[in-house]
């Protein structure tokens, strides 16, 4: 008798725990839940400061539209490497095409790009990249002599960024600071976006000793 009572008071508390269970919805929104203090001061920080502080951590945000198509082409990046002015090396980073696949309700869907994405993680004259379309995901690495201690590396932009053809097109820059012996100090160009035949585009890519260009190029596809 007194192991039946005990199982029925188990029983019981199991059922007022489970009743409680139910009744006691969290019906607070994730900020609540999260940062109930206000620790964070979320309501306050904007888009602009949270890339502020990613730049602080040395990782940058480079997206680039590329323009519309209306059939599948071939697709190709590369990392072109420079030295005093000479193309030295090529480092494909991603052939294949311009089309992506998807599903709605169920139904295979397809399309083609129209932007390229860069997310890069710098550390002095090293920075890994990891490239991504609405296909794929891939990483690459780079790197490139520093023979100042005060020698410094930075990526810029390109701004026309559209595709032509059987032609490349240029994305963006990690390029080296260069020595001013008028001032004795290391600099870099005031440019912050790049565009061919630009005067402030020229004169980066004329003093910067070492740098490695991030293109890509459109062409037909070919039955290989």
């Amino acid at each position: 008798m007194k192991n039946i009572l005990t199982i029925l008071l188990i029983c019981n508390l199991s059922s007022l725990c489970s009743q409680s269970q139910i009744k006691d919805i969290d019906s607070r929104d994730q900020l609540e839940k999260e940062d109930g203090l206000n620790f964070y001061n979320e309501e306050s920080i904007s888009k602009l400061d949270l890339i502020q502080a990613l730049e602080i951590a040395s990782v940058k945000i480079h997206k680039f539209q590329i323009g519309e198509f209306n059939k599948k082409l071939r697709l190709q990046i590369f990392a072109d490497k420079y030295e005093d002015g000479k193309l030295i090396e090529t480092d494909t980073l991603l052939d294949y095409n311009n089309e992506y696949i998807y599903f709605v309700d169920e139904k295979l869907k397809r399309n083609f790009v129209d932007q390229i994405k860069f997310f890069s993680k710098t550390d002095d004259n090293k920075s890994e990249i990891t490239l991504q379309t609405y296909a794929l995901s891939t990483k690459g690495k780079i790197e490139l002599e520093k023979k100042r201690d005060k020698q410094f590396y930075l990526w810029r932009e390109y701004t026309d960024t559209k595709w032509k053809l059987d032609e490349k097109i240029s994305l963006m820059i990690f390029a080296s600071s260069w020595f001013d012996e008028s001032i004795n100090l290391d600099r870099f160009c005031g440019v912050v976006k790049l565009n061919d035949n630009d005067d402030d585009t020229d004169e980066l890519l004329t003093f910067s000793p070492n740098y490695v260009l991030i293109n890509y190029r459109i062409s037909e596809m070919t039955n290989n």
